[in-house]
């Protein structure tokens, strides 16, 4: 969990427009911050809590908790930044709704979280209970629009630094310059870009071929 006293960075325009424009802001500042490879201690806190907040949203609207379970990999982290971000923000129904779907994942079998996860055959009692949970998500969301609360939490945000385009590059760069592993850094992510790089280039080169529904990755946003 990132423990740091960052402030929230935002365009000063985006804080004038809709929730969702200055919600999808806060995601290209993150983003951009991530792509210059600042860690997550040197990104401020609840600028991860609404980014993953929105994460956890359009996961859950694509393929419900099962899709935010396979894009998010290793959950410990991630969910402790969902919930905090929920109960910050006033989300307290899809907070509770959160609680129960990641209590009833956890609790599955091997099995039943396979089956959960694919979506096939008749679900056992355990997997029907947390598919019903899933059919409260949009109900909810109808009384407690997650992204309008997500804008206005990022609003209110104590020290809240708002910026034109300039600043945010500036204020970026500043934080780059106080990492003291940066070339470290910079080596591991060119080292695992050739990696990746040899990976696809053998999958080309591979005469078999592979189904579309079955070979396709879930896709995860950049982090």
């Amino acid at each position: 969990m990132p423990a740091n006293q960052h402030p929230v960075v935002l365009p000063a325009d985006a804080l004038l427009g809709p929730d969702a424009v200055l919600v999808d802001a806060n995601i290209d500042i993150v983003n951009a911050m991530y792509a210059e490879l600042l860690g997550e201690d040197e990104i401020a806190l609840n600028a991860l809590r609404s980014y993953y907040v929105d994460f956890y949203l359009t996961e859950s609207l694509e393929g419900g908790f099962a899709q935010y379970v396979v894009s998010a990999g290793d959950r410990e982290g991630l969910d402790s930044l969902v919930r905090d971000g929920l109960r910050e923000m006033g989300a307290a129904r899809h907070l509770e709704l959160f609680d129960a779907a990641a209590k009833a994942f956890d609790a599955l079998s091997d099995d039943d979280a396979e089956a959960y996860l694919v979506g096939d055959g008749e679900p056992s009692a355990a997997v029907a209970a947390i598919e019903a949970l899933d059919d409260e998500f949009e109900e909810i969301l109808e009384s407690e629009d997650i992204v309008v609360l997500n804008g206005a939490w990022l609003r209110g945000q104590e020290g809240l630094l708002a910026l034109d385009d300039e600043g945010i590059e500036e204020e970026i760069a500043r934080r780059v310059g106080l990492v003291p592993d940066l070339e470290e850094r910079r080596a591991q992510a060119e080292a695992l870009a050739a990696d990746l790089d040899g990976e696809f280039d053998d999958d080309e080169s591979d005469d078999r071929e592979f189904d579309d529904e079955s070979g396709e990755a879930a896709e995860v946003q950049q982090r």
